[in-house]
């Protein structure tokens, strides 16, 4: 799964050219959570985004289910994604990396997953808009599949990251799982972080540094 990560980081010309924009504001965090505010690329702009979908039929945001991840598996039948599914209402979320958690000696010790060329992890995505009271909400949901290789033993599901050929393909696509599945990266580096990321209020650079 994804529950935290870090979207602090610059971009490269290859994915300036597809996103056309980048806003620092948005992205210079390094311990985002869900309900959190994030950036999120829709047609190459750069729109503010909660983390965590709001159906565009819901009147109010419920935490009774979580929907900051959604699982690729069952995506176009769930009744919080399949609108956005249909409709073709994808998105990308830039990140630094994100956290998984393992227990150790009866604590949970997060770990830290970003790329080895030091490349925007890029994950899919899909955004949906709603109107709460007299205000309209955009949210949006990680899209996550079943890990793969050295990210097995670290969880059982994976957020589904895409570089710049794969990203461009799939926006253009109409709902094409078997891309996501196929061009999902796997080439990633983890190392053990502080015990401060456990605690979602601490933000600053040392929390994505190796110990």
């Amino acid at each position: 799964m994804c529950g935290r990560f870090a979207s602090a980081l610059k971009p490269s010309d290859a994915w300036l050219e597809l996103m056309q924009e980048w806003s620092d504001e948005l992205f210079n965090r390094y311990n985002v959570s869900p309900a959190s505010q994030i950036g999120a690329f829709v047609e190459g702009r750069c729109h503010a985004m909660r983390w965590g979908l709001v159906p565009s039929w819901s009147k109010e945001i419920s935490s009774k289910y979580a929907t900051f991840n959604a699982r690729i598996e069952s995506i176009e039948s769930k009744p919080a994604f399949r609108s956005a599914w249909r409709n073709n209402q994808k998105c990308l979320i830039p990140a630094l990396g994100y956290y998984e958690w393992q227990s150790e000696e009866g604590l949970k010790q997060p770990y830290f997953v970003t790329s080895y060329d030091e490349q925007p992890l890029v994950f899919a995505g899909l955004w949906d808009e709603c109107m709460i009271g007299d205000g309209k909400l955009t949210s949006c949901t990680i899209i996550t599949t079943e890990s793969k290789d050295e990210l097995e033993s670290l969880h059982n599901r994976m957020p589904v990251m895409l570089n710049v050929d794969s990203a461009r393909q799939w926006l253009q696509a109409a709902d094409d799982k078997a891309l996501l599945l196929e061009q999902c990266r796997t080439d990633f580096k983890v190392y053990k972080v502080d015990r401060r990321v456990n605690n979602s209020r601490e933000e600053d650079d040392s929390l994505v540094k190796p110990i």
